[in-house]
């Protein structure tokens, strides 16, 4: 009689990679011991990733001195896998938000299937729980859905709760340049759901920081949801407002925060930051477009963007450098960190900016960025067109 279950040990293999896509537990699929058509190849990593028409899988063939990504709907991704599997790849591991599943093939192709237990990942889980963190009180997280009622992050969003932490990490060291004989004044621009915001308002208060906190979202649903939440965590002095980050009102603002607001949304952002003088400036920037078309790189630099892949990555690394360095033609020192691990998402960077109380030449600086983009052949880039007409 059926279990409802494939036996074969392949089978079983692809249908929990499936599952694990319809539940939305997949994290990565690694592919090794590679031959035949995957000759030369050390490596295939392959990942989720969200594109204008929807979930697709990115396969990133490893060589030892070059990546190949491709983009693969999602049930060619996986037949491309089952094609692959005892032939071209001797070795593949799962990994889910609570397994990992390993099939290997012996010296004869037959394949086995080895299970590492939810209770391993729980206790990875549990262990992040109790090392160190800076933010020591998260129980708002409750209230947002990150934790479930034992205190633990639930199996969907591990992630967030480590992004969440890690934004501490990023804020800690940057405040201490904050006076704290007064109150600060803290915006979220596009604060979504508002777990950051929330993070921000309990670490500023822990740490002994008068603070007014405020999150900026343009739909209705999640500002009254965030609202409920600070009333129930007694937060007086966080609050969330209807709100687009082009209208806001942002005098006084110490610092202002905006994390994957959408294409040139960054730039209205930032520039928003910059007219206010906020001493400090996160951003984590998200869906790179504008530039993209206007592209016409150098001759020396073409092989660079001779692909698509290549030419998006090379949009998106231009597009950022030059935020950087506007930033600093406007007085800022600027890092650009991992915020998210990679295989979580692509869109992973934090830019992080601090008003430099240093000397610099405003002239120098706005010029060598002008002519960084000019040397692409970029007319218009948002954040320097924003500032080229305040001057004007």
């Amino acid at each position: 009689m059926s279990l409802g279950f494939p036996v074969n040990p392949i089978d079983r293999f692809l249908a929990n990679l499936e599952a694990s896509l319809t539940s939305k537990t997949f994290r990565r699929l690694t592919l090794g011991k590679c031959r035949d058509e995957l000759e030369g190849v050390k490596h295939v990593y392959i990942r989720a990733v969200t594109l204008k028409n929807g979930i697709h899988l990115s396969f990133a063939r490893r060589y030892p001195e070059r990546d190949l990504t491709q983009n693969y709907l999602v049930s060619d991704g996986i037949s491309l896998v089952r094609e692959w599997l005892g032939k071209s790849s001797l070795a593949a591991t799962l990994f889910t938000v609570d397994q990992r599943q390993q099939l290997l093939f012996n010296r004869h192709g037959n394949p086995r299937l080895f299970n590492t237990s939810g209770e391993t990942v729980e206790n990875h889980l549990q262990h992040d729980r109790e090392k160190a963190r800076l933010l020591e009180d998260d129980t708002f997280l409750r209230h947002l859905g990150v934790l479930d009622p034992t205190g633990k992050p639930r199996s969907q969003m591990s992630d967030k709760y480590r992004q969440i932490h890690h934004f501490i990490e990023l804020l800690a060291p940057a405040l201490r340049s904050l006076p704290k004989g007064r109150k600060l004044r803290v915006a979220d621009m596009g604060s979504g759901k508002g777990y950051l915001t929330f993070a921000a308002y309990a670490f500023l208060k822990q740490a002994g920081y008068q603070a007014e906190v405020f999150g900026i979202e343009r739909r209705r649903a999640l500002v009254d949801l965030c609202n409920r939440v600070a009333a129930q965590c007694e937060f007086p002095d966080l609050r969330f407002e209807v709100g687009e980050i082009s209208d806001v009102e942002l005098e006084g603002v110490d610092v202002l925060v905006a994390l994957h607001a959408c294409d040139t949304a960054t730039d209205d952002a930032l520039y928003r930051g910059i007219a206010a003088k906020a001493q400090l400036i996160f951003l984590a920037p998200c869906c790179h477009k504008e530039i993209r078309p206007q592209l016409r790189p150098p001759n020396e630099l073409a092989p660079l963007f001779r692909h698509g892949i290549q030419a998006e990555r090379m949009a998106e690394n231009i597009t950022d450098a030059l935020r950087c360095m506007y930033l600093e033609a406007c007085g800022y020192s600027t890092t650009i960190q991992e915020f998210i691990a990679l295989e979580h998402t692509q869109k992973n960077l934090l830019i992080s900016a601090a008003k430099n109380s240093k000397p610099f030449d405003q002239d120098l600086l706005f010029r060598e960025a002008s002519e960084f983009q000019a040397r692409f052949g970029i007319v218009h880039q948002r954040l320097a067109d924003l500032l080229t007409s305040e001057q004007r």
